[in-house]
């Protein structure tokens, strides 16, 4: 039986990205030797392993706004049972709103078996399977001729993009991986037929994946009750902690789930301006705002980079731009690399691709500091692992607006009953050890995707 290898590294252009994240882990050590030289090549060897692995947990956020934990709990646990393996569905306390479902016991039987009759989908679709979807259309790139819907069939990923829609053989390739096993749902001519154009619903019903996490989904729960949202980036509108009172600006807001998050935790009162420059993803906003009952959120289509009025006294209710310090608080998570997604089945970005970031991403930090109120507190998040992005983003800011100051982050976890989830910042140039301490980084150490969060104050009047 033929044995299927998960990738050591989700990179297409391998040698290049490493090399640029080689560099800058170097950079921060300062001088090096052999010993530091093989200590870096590991960390990164343990870095991309970890990109290419699934997280064990599926984390779900409750919208109080429509529903309680103890509803939304229940409703997971009776989907759950009718899975089959017995899951471990956690919550907090501190934390209500968080649900924490953890993967399968490894001792659990599953049918990992290589079957004769496979599916091949695309690595995008791959790794939805392996955070617990189940296979949809759009996703299926080959299926042999001759399948019949009820079949048992093994389920691949194609890692190079080489099989082409509608492939109809088995295909061979060393490229492939083993994602599980799942029963078809649909026939071959549904979703390749002549007549077909964008093919929909469920291809294949996962009933084993190799990552061991249960194919649960949203879908499941009463509308605008409770949305699959990844730990970090819930903890993200804690950190901003909004009351219900304040004016609060989400700069980069799609999809809106901390949009949504931001109003849960004001209590549906207050105003929330969300802003987004894409129009296809304002108005699936529009459509979630509406199931999660968030009714004090204003959604305006716009580039946050121009957010900043050059008009004195603009009349706030006519929307953007805005006068500087219209808001009280402001969540500013930008557009980045993304590496810290997981897992990640192959990746084609570019070092190019990775750098073209920085420069964005302070002109949005520039703007979200004009519009933030004195005393006011502004959240900085990435879902990536690069230093450019994430602490040499602080730094920078911490030069250029030295009446910003960093709150640790870390208080917050301890806040919600999660002391020891993350880790403090890289220290680098530019930021003292306490700094560094201040900030959140979700790296090897997390179950969870890469991200990093940090918190500032706007202290004092400009000079």
């Amino acid at each position: 039986m033929p044995l299927y290898l998960y990738p050591k590294s989700p990179f297409k252009h391998n040698s290049e990205i490493r090399a640029e994240l080689q560099n800058e882990m170097l950079r921060l050590i300062g001088h090096v030797d052999d010993t530091v030289f093989n200590d870096v090549q590991a960390r990164l060897d343990c870095l991309c392993s970890w990109l290419c692995s699934t997280p064990k947990t599926t984390t779900f956020r409750v919208n109080n706004l429509v529903a309680d934990t103890e509803t939304v709990v229940k409703e997971i646990t009776k989907e759950l049972s009718q899975i089959g393996p017995t899951f471990k569905v956690r919550t907090n306390r501190y934390f209500p709103e968080l649900i924490v479902v953890s993967c399968c016991d490894t001792t659990m039987e599953l049918n990992f078996q290589y079957l004769p009759k496979e599916i091949i989908v695309d690595s995008i679709c791959g790794t939805a399977v392996l955070r617990g979807a189940h296979v949809f259309a759009p996703g299926v790139m080959g299926i042999p001729q001759g399948l019949q819907v009820g079949d048992t069939v093994s389920v691949y990923a194609d890692l190079t993009g080489d099989c082409k829609k509608g492939f109809n053989k088995r295909y061979v390739s060393p490229y492939k991986v083993f994602l599980g096993n799942g029963v078809l749902r649909i026939t071959r001519n549904a979703l390749f037929g002549a007549t077909v154009k964008s093919p929909s619903g469920i291809a294949v019903f996962m009933t084993d994946v190799v990552s061991r996490l249960p194919s649960l989904s949203d879908s499941v729960l009463s509308k605008g009750s409770a949305l699959l949202q990844n730990l970090p980036s819930i903890i993200c509108s804690r950190v901003l902690n909004p009351l219900s009172d304040e004016i609060i600006l989400d700069m980069c807001a799609a999809p809106g789930n901390k949009t949504t998050h931001i109003s849960d935790l004001m209590k549906g009162s207050g105003t929330i301006v969300a802003l987004e420059k894409i129009k296809s993803k304002v108005e699936r906003m529009r459509i979630q705002c509406n199931e999660f009952r968030a009714t004090n959120i204003q959604i305006f289509c716009f580039d946050s980079t121009k957010a900043v009025s050059e008009v004195k006294e603009k009349i706030f209710s006519n929307g953007p731009p805005y006068n500087a310090e219209s808001f009280d608080r402001i969540l500013l998570d930008v557009p980045c690399s993304a590496l810290g997604q997981r897992p990640q089945l192959t990746n084609p970005i570019t070092v190019a691709q990775i750098n073209s970031y920085v420069p964005l991403q302070r002109k949005l930090f520039s703007a979200a500091v004009q519009l933030l109120k004195f005393g006011g507190v502004l959240v900085y998040s990435t879902c990536t692992i690069t230093v450019g992005e994430n602490e040499g983003i602080v730094s920078w800011a911490l030069r250029t607006y030295p009446y910003l100051r960093l709150e640790s982050v870390r208080k917050n976890l301890c806040s919600l009953g999660l002391p020891h989830i993350g880790a403090s910042g890289m220290e680098i140039s530019g930021l003292t050890s306490e700094e560094s301490k201040n900030l959140c980084r979700f790296g090897v150490e997390s179950d969870s995707v890469g991200f990093f969060i940090a918190c500032f104050v706007k202290t004092i009047a400009e000079t």
